[in-house]
C-alpha cells in the first residue's frame, strides 16, 4: 500500500484519523468549561452538544438550560474545504443561530492550531453554495487561515465568549416564550450582548452594570404601568359602581400630580452611556477583525505587573514624585516587549513651584495628576503621581493609567472614531 497512497494510508482511513484527532482535541478544549453530551450524528449534524454547567436547572424545567451545537472539522491540507448546512446556521426568520459554533482544527501534534467560527460569523463572512441540492456554507482552508480573526489564541477568552453567547441564546428563547405567555415585566435582567462584556477599560464605567441600571429602571416603570393597567381592567369588569369608585380612588392615589392624572416614568436616556457602548463595540469589532483582541486584552495585565513590580518595593511613594514609564510594543500585535520606569521630581518635571502647601504637597492641578505624553505606533510615554492615590496601592484597583494607555495604543493604530462614525442617532 505504501507509495500508492499519501503517507501509506488510503484517503478514507486518513479522513477517519483526522476526524478522530479533531474530536479528541475539541472535547479536551470544551470539557474545560462545559458539560459535553454524548455525540450524535442525528441531531442537526452536530458532533458535540454542549451545556453550560448550571446545576440549578434540569431538562424538566419550563425554562430549561440552552444547549450549544458544535460541529468539529479537521483541515488536513491547504486544499481542504468543509461545508455546513444553512439550516444549522440560520433560523426560519433568516437570523443567525447564536448557539451554533464551528470548531476547526489543523496542524500536526507538535504544532496544533484551532479556530472557532460562531453562527453569526458564518452568516456574515462566508458564502452559500449549492451542493448535492442543499444550500451550504463553504469554509476553505485558505479563508479560515488567511487572517487571525478566527484562530484561538487564548483558550480561556474563547471559552468565555462561547459561554456568554449561550447565555444570550438562552435569554432570547426565554424572552420569546415569556412575551407570548405572560403580559408582565419579566425578563433576564443580566443579559447583554457578549461583545459588551469584553473587558476593555473606558472613560465611563462598567457597561453591563450601567445597562442593568437602565433595565432595572425600565422594569420598575413597567410594574407601575402594569399596576394601573390592572386597575383600569378591573373597572371594565365591574358591575357595581361603588366598587368602581374605590378602584378610581386607588388610581387617583397612584397617578395624582400636575394638572391631571399621570404616570411618572423615569428618564432612560443616558447619552454618555450609549456613546461608550458605540465606542466599545467599534473597538471590539476592529480588534477582532484583525485577530488581535486577545493580545490587546492582555495589555492591561502586562502593564499592571510591570508597574507594581517597580513601585511596590518603594512604597510608600512620596506625593511629590512622578512615576514616568514608557511602553514599547509591537503596533501590529499589541504584544509588549518592554516597560521602562523611573521616579522623577514633580515640580522639576512639570515646571512648577517647589513651594509646599500645608499638606506638604507641591501644588499640582488635578488635571495634571496623570497624562499621556507621547502616542506613536510602538511607544506610549506616560506619567502619574501614585503618592496622591493613597499610602498603599492596590493591584486590583482600576487606576486611570490602564484606560489612558490602552486608549492611546488603540488610537495610535486605528485613530479615534468620531461620534458620527459610531452612532446612527448622532445626526438627529
Amino acid at each position: 500500500m505504501k507509495g500508492k497512497f499519501e503517507d501509506g494510508h488510503p484517503p478514507w482511513l486518513k479522513a477517519m484519523q483526522n476526524s478522530a484527532i479533531a474530536e479528541a482535541r475539541a472535547k479536551a478544549f470544551l470539557l474545560d468549561r462545559f458539560w459535553v453530551l454524548e455525540r450524535s450524528a442525528d441531531i442537526d449534524g452536530a458532533d458535540f452538544i454542549i451545556q453550560r454547567r448550571i446545576t440549578g436547572k434540569n431538562l424538566l424545567d419550563r425554562q430549561a438550560p440552552r444547549f450549544g451545537v458544535v460541529q468539529v472539522k479537521f483541515f488536513g491540507t491547504i486544499t481542504t474545504t468543509h461545508y455546513v448546512h444553512k439550516e444549522y446556521v440560520v433560523d426560519e426568520n433568516g437570523e443567525s443561530r447564536d448557539e451554533f459554533f464551528l470548531l476547526a482544527h489543523t496542524g500536526s501534534e507538535d504544532k496544533p492550531r484551532a479556530y472557532i467560527i460562531a453562527g453569526r460569523e458564518l452568516l456574515e463572512d462566508f458564502s452559500i453554495i449549492t451542493k448535492n441540492g442543499n444550500d451550504v456554507y463553504a469554509i476553505s482552508y485558505r479563508q479560515l487561515t488567511s487572517s487571525a480573526k478566527f484562530e484561538i489564541r487564548n483558550p480561556k477568552s474563547t471559552l468565555d465568549r462561547v459561554e456568554r453567547q449561550l447565555e444570550l441564546a438562552e435569554f432570547t428563547k426565554n424572552r420569546r416564550f415569556i412575551s407570548w405567555a405572560l403580559p408582565s415585566a419579566s425578563y433576564e435582567i443580566n443579559s447583554i450582548e457578549p461583545v459588551y462584556r469584553e473587558p476593555i477599560d473606558n472613560w465611563w464605567g462598567d457597561i453591563p452594570e450601567g445597562f442593568l441600571e437602565i433595565k432595572d429602571a425600565a422594569r420598575t416603570a413597567m410594574f407601575d404601568v402594569e399596576e394601573i393597567h390592572n386597575l383600569l381592567f378591573q373597572i371594565t369588569e365591574q358591575t357595581d359602581p361603588l366598587e368602581v369608585e374605590d378602584i378610581i380612588d386607588k388610581i387617583r392615589f397612584n397617578c395624582s400630580g400636575g394638572f391631571g392624572w399621570s404616570i411618572s416614568l423615569p428618564n432612560l436616556q443616558n447619552d454618555e452611556f450609549f456613546r461608550v457602548c458605540h465606542t466599545h463595540k467599534k473597538m471590539v469589532e476592529r480588534l477582532r477583525q484583525d485577530g488581535v483582541l486577545d493580545s490587546f486584552l492582555k495589555v492591561k495585565q502586562t502593564i499592571r505587573e510591570a508597574v507594581f513590580a517597580f513601585l511596590e518595593p518603594q512604597l510608600p511613594i512620596d506625593p511629590n514624585v512622578l512615576h514616568c514609564f514608557s511602553i514599547f510594543y509591537d503596533p501590529e500585535t499589541f504584544v509588549i516587549s518592554n516597560i521602562n520606569s523611573a521616579l522623577k521630581d514633580a515640580a522639576t518635571y512639570l515646571g512648577l513651584s517647589p513651594t509646599l502647601d500645608r499638606f506638604g504637597h507641591v501644588q499640582v492641578d488635578v488635571s495634571q495628576y496623570h497624562a499621556v505624553e507621547r502616542i506613536v505606533p510602538g511607544r506610549i510615554d506616560y506619567y502619574w503621581i501614585p503618592g496622591r492615590y493613597g499610602i498603599k496601592l492596590n493591584r486590583e484597583d482600576d487606576y486611570h493609567f490602564y484606560y489612558d494607555c490602552l486608549d492611546a495604543m488603540f488610537t495610535a493604530r486605528y485613530g479615534e472614531p468620531t461620534y458620527n462614525e459610531l452612532s446612527p442617532h448622532s445626526k438627529r
